[in-house]
């Protein structure tokens, strides 16, 4: 695990986006960091359960829900699937369910909320590795991601601490 605060981040480095959406931690661990891959999904996390079996090794998933009806893009086995696959996090732009599971699972989650309702998997598939852009960040594949229970910083590459 590097060594950082997401404060100290912010007050040694200026070329970095600070996230303007507020997330909730849900994972067993609060602080994680790493390259990241995009999912955008509308209303089925197909891509995401794609995503998940790939080795994800120094990686984090970031998953923006373009959809308009609420529905939970991530549950216990997807966040499960990411843990055994090596994932260092996932992040949702979205919901996320089986919250009372995932917190046990050693792997960082964050959420804007959760939501009971699982995706329609017969709208819109979605896309992997494409830009995301919320509010003000502009999130791309590559990309590396530091969060902590402080705020979620975006970096264009690696940070040397």
């Amino acid at each position: 695990m590097k060594n950082f605060t997401v404060p100290d981040i912010c007050d040694t480095h200026e070329d970095i986006q600070i996230g303007d959406v507020f997330l909730n931690s849900y994972g067993g661990i609060d602080k994680f960091c790493g390259e990241i891959q995009t999912a955008k999904c509308e209303h089925s996390n197909s891509v995401v359960k794609q995503l998940v079996q790939e080795d994800g090794n120094e990686k984090v998933l970031f998953i923006n829900h373009t959809g308009s009806e609420f529905c939970s893009m991530v549950g216990d086995q997807i966040v499960q699937k990411a843990f055994d696959n090596n994932w260092n996090g996932i992040i949702t732009n979205g919901y996320i369910r089986d919250i009372e599971v995932i917190k046990d699972i050693p792997i960082g989650v964050y959420a804007k909320n959760s939501y009971p309702k699982k995706t329609n998997k017969s709208i819109g598939v979605g896309e992997i590795n494409a830009p995301i852009k919320i509010n003000n960040i502009s999130i791309n594949p590559g990309d590396w991601i530091y969060v902590d229970s402080n705020g979620w910083v975006i970096s264009k590459s690696e940070l040397e601490f």
